[in-house]
């Protein structure tokens, strides 16, 4: 009797050192976290830990590639991260499984399809006979009369031959839910695809138009990053700092996403998904409202305040052009901007410009149409913000 009271006590003391041993643990890789490891961490991992709050679920994501998987391509959040979910998700896709599983496939598949997109890239995204797309809707938009004014003269102090704005997409295969006019197939995961005419490339395309219209020179700049998603930012920030210094112009960076809640679009299927159907309503209704008789998608802003030793500019910089553009808009159309949000371990590559911004236009819950319905207003926003800073300067 002796012998298993002091078995048990023992065993009740253990218990009580472990729980102290994990908290200490706990505390200590969360220190070391904000303290040291933000120095290193890639936009990939801080991407994931801004959005979920919380790295308990991410080292689990990082600990077992199988649940990274669901959560990278299919979007899923930490209120519905759950194993039942990710495992239901997996079986349905299990050629994803194996590429993350065994990375030389995921290889071999990549070199394939950049092969495949050298070969078809220009037919697909030809500047020339984009141009030509662009112009046959533009004139077509049943909002054009309130920018079939004259082309605007060029801003005061700028050189209109020359790019003062970059637009470019880190992750450009970000597509929309697709519609009778706008019919895609997913690719490279759920609400994705590498035809450029049903992405936020073609926004881009839009919103560049827009703004050559409001009298600003755009560089429009539609190369794929997320062909591997994990180094999309290493990729686009080789992209960007190869532009800038090519083109010193440049004073403004957009990089153009839309935001992503679950899977509307299968990989490999042809659907054209019913909006008033989709599960998350209330997303749905986050990003959408009307406007002069017509559905548009909404916008949202995204700053980075994390910055290394080698990165000299101030954040605060990045956030006050957004601000100002989010305010402008609200003003000129209320309701249309959702903000500004700040997070606190990325820096999107912002650090390379003052102006240089993360724009989500829209989610996967809108059409390509709701979204290209915003760029007029969102292009006028930026101009304005523009004009009134360079009256201020002067």
């Amino acid at each position: 009797m002796y012998r298993y009271y002091s078995l048990s006590k023992i065993s009740r003391i253990m218990f009580v050192v472990l729980v102290i041993i994990n908290v200490f643990l706990y505390n200590w890789m969360t220190q070391s976290y904000k303290n040291e490891y933000k120095q290193v961490i890639s936009d990939s991992f801080s991407e994931e830990y801004d959005r979920l709050e919380s790295l308990f679920v991410t080292s689990i994501n990082y600990s077992l590639p199988i649940i990274e998987v669901a959560f990278a391509s299919q979007g899923y959040t930490g209120k519905d991260l759950t194993f039942s979910s990710l495992l239901n998700a997996k079986v349905k896709d299990p050629i994803n499984i194996l590429k993350f599983q065994l990375p030389i496939l995921a290889v071999v598949d990549f070199k394939k399809v950049g092969t495949n997109y050298i070969q078809n890239n220009n037919a697909q995204i030809n500047p020339s006979s984009n141009k030509n797309f662009l112009d046959t809707n533009l004139q077509s938009d049943k909002n054009m009369s309130q920018t079939q004014e004259d082309e605007k003269p060029a801003l005061k102090n700028i050189d209109n031959s020359k790019p003062y704005i970059l637009i470019y997409h880190t992750h450009t295969m970000e597509a929309y839910a697709a519609t009778e006019k706008n019919k895609y197939i997913a690719k490279h995961g759920y609400d994705r695809t590498d035809d450029l005419n049903y992405t936020v490339a073609k926004v881009g395309d839009y919103l560049a138009e827009y703004l050559k219209k409001e009298g600003v020179s755009v560089l429009h700049d539609k190369t794929i990053h997320d062909y591997n998603y994990d180094k999309s930012y290493v990729n686009s920030f080789a992209t960007v700092s190869k532009i800038l210094k090519e083109h010193p112009s440049i004073k403004v960076a957009i990089d153009l996403h839309r935001d992503g809640y679950g899977a509307v679009m299968k990989p490999g299927v042809e659907t054209i998904p019913v909006l008033s159907s989709l599960q998350n309503q209330e997303f749905r209704k986050k990003y959408v409202m009307d406007l002069n008789g017509e559905k548009i998608a909404k916008v949202s802003f995204i700053i980075g305040s994390r910055r290394t030793p080698e990165m000299k500019e101030d954040w605060r910089k990045n956030y006050e052009f957004a601000k100002r553009v989010s305010d402008k808009l609200n003003e000129l159309y209320p309701g249309l901007s959702l903000g500004v949000q700040v997070k606190p371990y990325s820096e999107y590559n912002q650090h390379l410009l003052e102006k240089s911004i993360l724009i989500e236009l829209g989610s996967n819950y809108n059409t390509l149409e709701e979204a290209i319905a915003t760029t007029k207003y969102l292009a006028k926003a930026i101009y304005e913000v523009i004009k009134q800073q360079q009256d201020f300067e002067q």
